[in-house]
């Protein structure tokens, strides 16, 4: 149950505003969290997916208890890599979109990465959002890595990890212990990564115990944490900051603390507001616009005369776009982190649909997989990442059962 009231806090404080009502929000959210603990207890990934599939066909006409099955839904398609259920079900509790579309025609398209890497050069602290079942938004931290650390950046924190997370990243792999989302692979490979180029992992969220729990109380305790634990020790540090959706915001949320408690301007980075969608009707009509662009092929900004456009300035410096994904052999481009592709064989399933594929570098009872998906059908073509070396490919079926295990090389 803990885990089910981590995700409520997590969902609440990310999505109320001052029309929420907040009371509702919170009972059902528990009523919710209980009845998913019931249904899927000591369950696998595999299993536990149509359980809740299942379940939010109750709460269809209730549309908050709906709306939060979808995001943990969501959250369980992202950790299997099935992007496009992602798409889907956070289309299935949206609304057509009423948005405008901004006025970029005086702004150029540039890729992303190099100029956040610009920006960068005068700031300490550098701030970049997810939406949590959004595993491409951890991919533009990853690939900004390097560029950071040859400008300085020597450490590293993310929303998602646990206090004891650093414990939790071993010569390798990292566990199941470490945070809720890095048990998704590509969070995990992104700590991997910052860990192996000698970053030092903080966690902050949990640090400071909470009596309140409310956003206020959750921002200035980790903006607390965040100087106890780097700026008391060292003043002229710099750090990477990962974090889910408002985090980001300069006026009450983290950014704006920290410019409070550290006196440090934030450089802030939006992933979250003009995002693809399973369908363009659910998409603001900025993105619908930008990715028509069909020569952009990485993540991109708007750019005139030296200035970043935002979809609010007065929140966040800059917002990122990410081209509509293309898939390679059932796999999102940019899900590869330069890995090499395998195809999977779904008669390796033994007619135990859906089963599941997870890539393992040592296959510890505790490690989580550097990939996985989820093969539905004996007509249904996927493939993993296999990362230098020796990959443990482990395949369960419905019922979460071994069927077999292999080593392939990559």
């Amino acid at each position: 149950m803990i885990k089910s009231l981590l995700l409520i806090f997590i969902l609440f404080t990310t999505y109320c505003s001052a029309n929420t009502d907040t009371e509702l929000f919170l009972l059902e959210a528990v009523k919710v969290g209980e009845k998913v603990q019931e249904i899927s207890q000591g369950t696998s990934l595999v299993e536990k997916l149509p359980l809740i599939e299942a379940l939010s066909k109750e709460y269809k006409v209730d549309s908050v208890a709906f709306d939060i099955l979808m995001q943990e839904l969501s959250v369980y398609y992202s950790f299997a890599g099935q992007y496009k259920e992602v798409l889907i079900s956070n289309d299935r509790s949206s609304n057509e979109n009423t948005y405008t579309l901004d006025d970029l025609t005086q702004f150029e398209v540039k890729g992303a990465i190099h100029q956040i890497l610009k920006k960068a050069e005068t700031h300490q602290i550098v701030m970049i959002n997810e939406a949590h079942d959004r595993s491409q938004h951890r991919v533009l931290t990853y690939r900004l890595l390097d560029g950071l650390w040859k400008q300085g950046f020597r450490y590293i924190a993310a929303e998602s990890l646990n206090n004891n997370a650093s414990k939790q990243i071993k010569n390798g792999y990292i566990t199941s212990k470490a945070g809720y989302y890095t048990q998704e692979p590509i969070f995990a490979n992104l700590i991997l990564k910052a860990k192996e180029m000698g970053f030092e992992i903080i966690s902050y969220d949990n640090y400071k115990p909470r009596n309140s729990n409310t956003i206020e109380e959750r921002e200035t305790n980790a903006a607390l944490s965040i100087k106890e634990k780097i700026f008391d020790k060292n003043p002229k540090a710099k750090v990477l900051i990962h974090v889910g959706y408002a985090h980001i915001s300069e006026d009450k949320w983290l950014a704006s603390k920290l410019k409070t408690i550290i006196g440090l301007e934030t450089l802030t980075v939006d992933q979250t507001t003009r995002i693809e969608q399973s369908n363009e009707l659910y998409e603001h009509p900025t993105y619908t616009m930008a990715a028509k662009n069909r020569k952009i092929k990485t993540p991109f900004i708007f750019y005139n005369n030296e200035k970043i456009w935002s979809s609010n300035p007065n929140k966040w410096d800059i917002s990122v776009f990410w081209p509509r994904t293309t898939y390679q052999q059932g796999r999102p481009s940019w899900a590869a982190l330069g890995r090499s592709q395998h195809n999977v064989t779904p008669s390796d399933c033994k007619d135990n649909f859906p089963c599941m594929f997870e890539v393992f570098k040592f296959n510890h009872a505790d490690e989580v997989p550097i990939d996985r998906i989820i093969v539905s059908s004996s007509k249904d073509k996927k493939s993993v990442f296999l990362s230098k070396g020796d990959n443990i490919i482990v395949i369960t079926g419905s019922d979460g059962k071994l069927i077999t295990k292999t080593t392939i090389s990559g």
